[in-house]
């Protein structure tokens, strides 16, 4: 298992994500795959998630979407 991303790593992605740039893995350098996260209909609210994945070093990350 992976050591999961500091929180200095999610800071970089999620600034990555606000401003539209190109979403790679602040530990090795690939590309992430992003995968939507549909909003659950038990909860009282709704989040627009997404979850970033690293298919070379399997780390992984679930990140709020900002409303634009």
């Amino acid at each position: 298992m992976p050591e999961p991303y500091s929180h200095d790593d999610i800071r970089t992605l999620e600034a990555s994500l606000a401003a539209a740039l190109p979403l790679v893995c602040p530990r090795c350098g690939t590309p992430l795959d992003r995968r939507e996260v549909p909003p659950r209909r038990d909860v009282s609210y709704v989040r627009e998630r997404v979850w970033l994945v690293c298919p070379r070093c399997h780390r992984g990350v679930v990140l709020d979407l900002r409303p634009r």
